[in-house]
């Protein structure tokens, strides 16, 4: 890639993110997913001892996944298309950019949308759990129990997690759009192939509880070899709730499993886009 070429798939992205921003639907996603960290504070009215601090995260940590799943099907899907129907894409095509740079540069504008929603509410939900962390910490060490543990390097290592399973989520949906000729078949697909990766886990474990070699069995096992399981993202409690944390082996592990399908999902993409007629 030459500097021409960086400089266009810049330009590109930096287009895309300014014209997500303008977008009603990132704000309304944001305000909610907002309001959704920020009522964990109800629960100061109650006392649940260390365990509140499991159940705010994992609340708070559901709710970033699934507004930014939302958020990435959703609004990938709409920038794409809009600059299709619009045939500004057209346009642009025309002049010195190729498709993959008009493909990858729209990638590199969600993900930047994307690191600005996990930010904030990240951001707010690490504020809640250090506040609550600090009032259970005054009660516990009043009443001689061990203090709850809250990290702040391992929230923002979570962060950087999320940021690639969400980079997963909307290459994944790029990909669908690649093919896709309908707005809407594009959303729906998108948002099953997630569903799907999401629940990945759950049918691995279904599997291994059933030693049978049936058809679907294998069939499942093979799939479960292709697409990219997005529960390994999940490790949120032990990173930010747990005093030994995790080996440094298995966060590598888990960004190197996000970094291997990314780019792959992104080439399958580009591949199928470049004789897409526009």
């Amino acid at each position: 890639m030459n500097r021409e070429a960086l400089q266009r798939v810049a330009s590109l992205a930096t287009n895309t993110f300014t014209e997500a921003l303008r977008q009603r639907f990132f704000a309304f996603l944001m305000l909610l997913g907002v309001m959704l960290a920020l009522s964990g504070i109800l629960l100061r009215t109650f006392n649940f001892g260390t365990s509140e601090l499991k159940f705010l995260a994992d609340f708070g940590f559901g709710g970033v996944f699934l507004f930014g799943s939302i958020l990435a099907v959703v609004m990938t899907v709409q920038l794409f298309f809009s600059e299709l129907e619009s045939r500004t894409a057209l346009t642009l095509l025309a002049r010195p950019v190729r498709r993959w740079e008009f493909f990858i540069g729209k990638f590199f504008g969600i993900q930047i949308l994307l690191a600005v929603f996990i930010a904030v509410l990240i951001g707010v939900l690490g504020a809640l759990l250090a506040m609550r962390s600090w009032e259970l910490g005054r009660e516990a060490l009043r009443l001689g129990m061990p203090e709850p543990w809250f990290s702040t390097h391992g929230l923002l290592v979570f962060a950087f997690l999320q940021c690639l399973r969400l980079a997963i989520v909307s290459a994944l949906t790029l990909f669908v759009c690649s093919f896709a000729r309908t707005f809407l078949y594009a959303v729906v697909v998108s948002a099953m192939a997630t569903l799907a990766c999401q629940l990945q886990g759950i049918g691995d474990a279904a599997l291994a509880q059933n030693k049978q070699e049936t058809l679907l069995h294998l069939f499942v096992e093979n799939c479960g070899r292709v697409i990219p399981d997005l529960q390994v993202f999940d490790l949120g409690a032990p990173l930010v709730l747990q005093r030994e944390g995790l080996p440094a082996t298995v966060v590598l592990g888990v960004i190197g499993y996000g970094l291997l399908y990314i780019p792959v999902l992104l080439l399958l993409g580009i591949w199928l886009f470049r004789d897409r007629e526009i």
